[in-house]
């Protein structure tokens, strides 16, 4: 079912490929890749669940965070140091990759849990578990920019914008499957508002709000 539904998203967005402008087409790409990402974490997730021992509930709030995150972190890493380093291109993209991962993956809880999902559900899930996809892409794409041109930081930069993106993601696990669950989904809206707003205003002198 997940590579059907693979199929059914990808395909319609690569006949659109031909047809786009170059700024249109990069986007698009890394949509496509994020939803790559998906379907290889799924198989991943899948093949170290038996191994880990765990529980289904600590399973997600250990294992997928790190999966996750390092699997959508390499096409942006891979971009960012070997063909565009300029920030107000990677951003774009860093996000892309993050939901195109979160459309494939909300597809699939959905087809999995249909009788149980309501239109709440969609819009809660597109405001929380999906921002926090793209958010937490967006950091690693950021940082990279930065460390790539700081070579004394790279690696220790690396591990630690890793480090922070999959911290994020196993908080929101743990937050979201606990009795502080709105806490959960209220983050990643609360932290995109703040990004938005610290570079709309100026307020914030982070290096990759300049952009």
């Amino acid at each position: 079912m997940v590579y059907v539904i693979f199929l059914c998203i990808t395909l319609p967005l690569l006949l659109m490929l031909p047809i786009l402008d170059q700024r249109a087409r990069r986007l698009v790409v890394f949509l496509l890749l994020g939803a790559v990402t998906a379907v290889s974490a799924y198989e991943v997730n899948t093949l170290l669940y038996p191994l880990a021992e765990l529980p289904p509930r600590a399973f997600t709030q250990v294992i997928p965070p790190v999966v996750e995150e390092l699997l959508k972190a390499a096409p942006v890493f891979v971009y960012a140091v070997f063909l565009e380093d300029d920030r107000k291109l990677v951003l774009p993209v860093a996000m892309a990759v993050g939901v195109g991962f979160a459309i494939v993956e909300n597809t699939v809880i959905l087809v999995q849990n249909i009788e149980a999902v309501t239109l709440g559900w969609a819009a809660l899930r597109g405001f929380s578990a999906s921002l926090m996809h793209g958010l937490c892409t967006m950091a690693v794409g950021a940082g990279v920019t930065y460390v790539h041109k700081h070579k004394k930081l790279f690696y220790t930069g690396i591990f630690g914008l890793l480090s922070m993106a999959i911290t994020m993601h196993a908080l929101f696990n743990l937050l979201i499957q606990s009795s502080c669950y709105i806490l959960g989904m209220a983050m990643p809206l609360a932290l995109y508002g703040l990004l938005y707003l610290a570079r709309k205003k100026s307020t914030l002198r982070l290096p990759f709000l300049s952009y």
